[in-house]
């Protein structure tokens, strides 16, 4: 189609395009130069591109579907989306490339005496230990632990606390305690933690997606608890929220379920929503349309359950 243009033509259009999206001069400075007016030089710029005269592509150095990732980030208001460019089933696999996506995030989000929200979670776990610097920030455990072995659970807050160098605030008590042992709450360690959850400035918290893909699920099933709750909708939790795949929370935990109330998650300015595999689809879908997270980080299998569930 460009032949149909006189090649001098053709080379002012590619000139025109690539000093207005390659070296980025505003279109009145090279309307001005080529003695034009803005809105013909505009039309020279859409022109030059729909005749194939430039190329456009992305070169993202990380591998995200930039087109999920609008889509996603728009149909449910986010902030952002990182869709994570895998359509693996393997829920290891997916698992390591959005815990390196995060990593890249938290690198490039964390600012000078932030105050840090972190759930503990595998991914994570996996993230954290890619992350060897950040400026000098202080770091709060926000749900209690699910791992049988209390130094795992606090993997995440010791690997960023070491990498901020701020303060850390562990939470070294299971994410579900019996209705009896309340009064370990009032211990003045774990009074410390949960009073600094109104501080948290940015919060990165894992989704739980029910049942295979959730250590609480995992805990309540042990119980004989889980059923019960699966027969209300519960399809994930994020925080120490249970959710129904409508995002709608379910009751039922208060008082054992330790970690950030909802009401307090919510006043977080950033709070950020990772996981991705079958196994957290539903819940994914779920965190989504409760509107708990600003932005998330998943995989295409379950942006585009997402978006065909909404739709």
């Amino acid at each position: 189609m460009s032949a149909q243009m006189p090649l001098d033509q053709q080379i002012l259009h590619v000139y025109v395009a690539m000093q207005n999206l390659a070296h980025g001069r505003p279109v009145n400075d090279i309307a001005e130069e080529i003695g034009k007016s803005r809105f013909v030089t505009a039309r020279m710029v859409r022109r030059a591109r729909d005749l194939g005269l430039i190329e456009v592509r992305p070169t993202v150095s990380v591998p995200i579907d930039v087109d999920l990732s609008a889509q996603l980030a728009q149909r449910f208001g986010l902030q952002s989306a990182l869709v994570v460019a895998t359509r693996s089933t393997d829920d290891a696999e997916v698992r390591e490339v959005i815990a390196s996506v995060t990593a890249r995030f938290i690198r490039e989000t964390v600012q000078e005496d932030d105050v840090l929200g972190f759930a503990p979670g595998r991914t994570l776990v996996l993230a954290s230990r890619e992350i060897e610097v950040l400026p000098s920030a202080d770091v709060v455990q926000l749900t209690g632990i699910g791992w049988p072995r209390l130094e795992e659970g606090v993997e995440v807050i010791s690997n960023i606390g070491r990498a901020t160098g701020g303060a850390t605030a562990p939470l070294y008590v299971p994410i579900l305690i019996d209705p009896e042992a309340t009064p370990i709450l009032r211990h003045p360690a774990i009074k410390e933690t949960t009073a600094r959850f109104r501080h948290v400035r940015k919060a990165f918290l894992t989704i739980g997606g029910w049942p295979d893909s959730s250590l609480l699920a995992q805990i309540l099933a042990e119980n004989g608890e889980r059923e019960a709750f699966e027969e209300r909708g519960v399809v994930a939790e994020f925080g120490t929220t249970l959710l129904d795949i409508h995002g709608r929370s379910v009751p039922g935990l208060e008082g054992r379920f330790i970690g950030i109330p909802e009401t307090e998650l919510r006043a977080v300015p950033l709070r950020v929503a990772i996981g991705g595999g079958e196994g957290k689809q539903r819940g994914v879908l779920a965190t989504l349309c409760a509107g708990l997270a600003h932005v998330i980080i998943t995989d295409v299998r379950s942006a585009e359950l997402a978006l065909a569930a909404d739709g």
